[in-house]
Formats: C-alpha cells, structure tokens, sequence
C-alpha cells in the first residue's frame, strides 16, 4: 500500500466520523423545529379551519384554499427574525410579511385575507415579546449541544485539511520526479503554460537542465497537434509546471506508482 493510499484511508475514517456529526447535527435541528413548532401552534390555532398554518425553520407560513386556483394562495407570512450579532438571543423579531392588491367588487377571498392579516397583527403587536421569549428559550436549550458538536466537527474538518495537504504534497512530489524523470505524457491534449505570456495545447512534457536551486528548468515537449516534433523552452518554473501538471492527474497516461 502507497503512503498516498494510506493517508486517503486515514482521512476516510474521519470523513465518516464527520458524517455521523452531520447526522447528529440534522437530528437536533429535527428536534428544535419540532419544539418551535411546539410552542409556536397555540398563538396560530384559531384561524379559520381551512387556513393552512405552516411552521417550518425561519418562519411561520400561511395559505388558504382559492376558487381560481388548484392549489393553496399564500395568505400571508410572519418570519422569525434571526439576530446574527447576538449569540444569547437567537431571535430579535417577529416580521409580518404580505403582499398588496386591491379588492374588487366582492372578492370575499381577498376580503377575508385581509381581515385574517388583521388577526395576525394583532397577534405581533400583543403577543410579540411572550412569542420571542419562548422560542428565543428553545434555542438556548439545544445551543450547547449544538455548539459541542460543532467544535468536534472543526477539529475534524482541520485533521481531514491535514492529510489532505500530506496527499498534495506526496502527489507533487512524485509529479516533479516523474517530469524530471521519464516525463508525462497525457491521455488527452493539456493546456500548460509555459511562461507568463506563453501557453500551449501539449501532449507530453519533460523537464531537464533543472537549475542548482531546482526552482527553473527547461521544458521539453510536444504539441497536442505535432507528436512528432519536439519543442523546448527555456527558463520556466518548475512549481507552476509541476502544480498545472498535478491538476491534469486523471489525464496522465503513465507514470511511476506514487509512493
């Protein structure tokens, strides 16, 4: 087994850890929405029956049937203003959203639109500091839980970085001593620059003359539509053509097995 293999297993095993953080971390938001949706039916139940009251993360959602149409026309909406700047306090509003018209004639539907958006007003402006207190208080009972597993997931994602940045630099490694080794050829035509101003559809690459500080070489190749001829190019960078060459991995035909 490679040190590139071991290293991607290694970073499997806390991916999957990840993942059952994730889970974890879906699993209370289920359980917070159901306890929001808990404290939060009682201030809507005494609309119309046919009032659809729905009550989903970040808000409070209401529709009625229509003659005209198929399906429930929105009634109106009261979000749940989330305070970003306050960690203690999760919600700082209640915010009454609705659309405006005009009624026409008898359009009981509309009519009765607007006297329910009455209703809910009224519900904001006597019920508004009671309504952010409760759900600002469910909030606050699944916070620490929430932040627990957050933190973990952190030091995960920061361990997964790691072997992520060890797989690159093995990978890069191996990349440059394939270049200056054998060479690389590619399955598919690969556009590399070469220099700053200069860029080519290749086939195959290899670099010798590599200067003493290994940082600049010469650039043997072929273009992608003249296999047959070799080209050089003095002076390019060896880091710039060892990274674009690593990004066409997949499209290398043959190289040494990475360590």
């Amino acid at each position: 087994m490679t040190r590139v293999q071991i290293l991607e297993d290694k970073k499997a095993l806390v991916a999957e850890k990840r993942d059952s953080l994730e889970d974890k971390i879906s699993d209370i938001g289920r359980r917070e929405q159901a306890e929001l949706i808990r404290v939060l039916v009682p201030y809507f139940k005494n609309f119309r029956e046919e009032v659809v009251v729905d009550i989903k993360r970040g808000g409070v959602y209401f529709s009625m049937p229509h003659p005209d149409y198929t399906y429930n026309k929105e009634l109106f909406n009261i979000y749940l203003d989330e305070n970003w700047s306050d960690k203690e306090e999760a919600y700082k509003g209640l915010n009454l959203s609705y659309y405006t018209t005009q009624t026409k004639g008898m359009d009981s539907w509309e009519l009765m639109r607007l006297r329910m958006l009455g209703e809910a007003a009224e519900i904001i402006l006597y019920s508004q500091k009671e309504i952010l207190e409760k759900i600002n208080g469910v909030a606050k009972s699944f916070l620490d839980e929430k932040t627990e597993i957050y933190s973990q997931m952190t030091e995960l994602r920061r361990e997964i970085d790691t072997y992520e940045s060890q797989i690159r630099e093995l990978k890069r490694g191996k990349m440059r001593e394939d270049l200056m080794g054998e060479g690389i050829r590619f399955q598919k035509d690969a556009h590399i620059q070469l220099k700053f101003n200069y860029s080519a559809r290749i086939k195959s690459i290899k670099l010798v003359d590599v200067s003493k500080s290994g940082k600049r070489a010469t650039a043997v190749f072929t273009y992608a539509y003249n296999e047959s001829s070799v080209s050089r190019e003095e002076n390019v960078d060896v880091a710039k053509i060892t990274d674009q060459v690593l990004a066409h991995i997949n499209n290398i035909e043959s190289t040494l097995e990475l360590v």
